[in-house]
């Protein structure tokens, strides 16, 4: 059949295809969104399931939706909060190691020099501080949109779910089926592991940091435990970063009973119960792939996709993986049938 025939007889799904793609193109400042709330969406939708046995679908799905829309946005909100409040304590924090820096490379006047460079650090978030939070207050109605544009698309995902995957699921050919059925379960044990295990392991972190830090008596408890936490979402890395800039701080005050309790409790606690013991046993069961791997899916994803990428990536990941294992299963599957279909 030649392309011209073949559009006569399909020139409704062309038409359908090509809507379909100018509005990708110019809704792609918005794919970021999007792909949120259905990656969401995916996650949620057990949950939605057995609420709707008790209670209309609409009034199911819109509390989960309120309940993580409100979640996503006071957390962000918190976490800006108590990070900007911490500001000058950070700025002590590194005149402490500038000057011991100084003072290692033997540069004399270290107190003045560590001094003058935080100062002028200081002095440029001072300055830069009144225009970001000018170009924050600008960019509040846009955010607005963004959340209620998100709200809304979440809402629609969990309601409209089923009956979407319905609507693929009739069209599929039967000798398809099994295949599809294991990349979707692939994908939807990854999106697990991505918010669900991502987001405990980020809660427990917050609790454990808080107790380690309060123990080890430097103060802002708070302003550490947000910062650990923030930094356990990114797997595999997590709050050591956190613990090795805190274990320098203490390595330049010369408070050694800090840096013991930092190497030995604080990176037991926060690192190897979180990340080496937790995080694995509560993946390993549902997404069978190696840590690195998902490093490289995670991190792969970001550098190449930006935001978009810390969903994609990983998901993007296991799915040609799992193509993988399909094709050579049909390889296979099609070298063991061609005897008995030339017999």
């Amino acid at each position: 059949m030649n392309f011209s025939a073949f559009a006569r007889d399909n020139l409704s799904l062309i038409i359908i295809a090509a809507v379909a793609l100018l509005t990708l193109f110019l809704a792609r400042d918005y794919l970021f969104i999007a792909v949120f709330a259905l990656s969401i969406a995916v996650v949620c939708m057990p949950l939605h399931r057995r609420l709707i046995q008790k209670m209309p679908a609409w009034i199911s799905a819109g509390t989960i939706t309120t309940i993580i829309t409100g979640a996503v946005v006071g957390i962000g909100i918190a976490v800006v909060v108590v990070l900007l409040s911490d500001i000058e304590y950070l700025l002590s924090i590194l005149r402490v190691m500038a000057d011991t820096g100084f003072r290692i490379l033997g540069s004399s006047g270290g107190d003045a020099a560590a001094g003058d460079l935080v100062s002028s650090l200081g002095s440029m978030i001072t300055a830069a501080f009144p225009k970001l939070v000018i170009t924050l207050a600008e960019l509040v109605p846009a955010l607005i949109i963004d959340i209620i544009l998100f709200y809304a698309l979440l809402y629609s995902f969990i309601v409209l779910g089923d009956r979407i995957w319905g609507d693929i699921w009739s069209v599929l050919p039967e000798s398809s089926r099994e295949n599809v059925a294991l990349m979707a379960s692939k994908t939807k044990d990854i999106l697990y592991s991505l918010y669900i295990v991502h987001v405990f392991i980020s809660i427990l972190t917050f609790f454990l940091a808080y107790g380690f830090f309060l123990m080890l008596g430097y103060g802002h408890e708070m302003f550490y435990a947000m910062l650990c936490a923030v930094f356990a979402l990114i797997p595999f890395l997590g709050p050591i970063l956190i613990l090795i800039f805190v274990g320098l701080y203490a390595l330049c005050i010369g408070d050694w009973r800090g840096v013991v309790l930092i190497c030995t409790v604080g990176y037991f606690l926060i690192c190897v119960v979180t990340d080496i013991i937790l995080r694995p046993k509560l993946t390993g069961k549902r997404v069978q792939i190696r840590p690195m791997l998902m490093f490289v899916g995670f991190f792969g994803g970001a550098m190449t996709m930006g935001l978009l990428g810390f969903v994609l990536g990983p998901v993007l990941l296991v799915l040609g993986i799992t193509g993988y294992e399909i094709f050579f299963k049909e390889m296979r599957r099609m070298k063991t049938s061609k005897p008995a279909d030339a017999s």
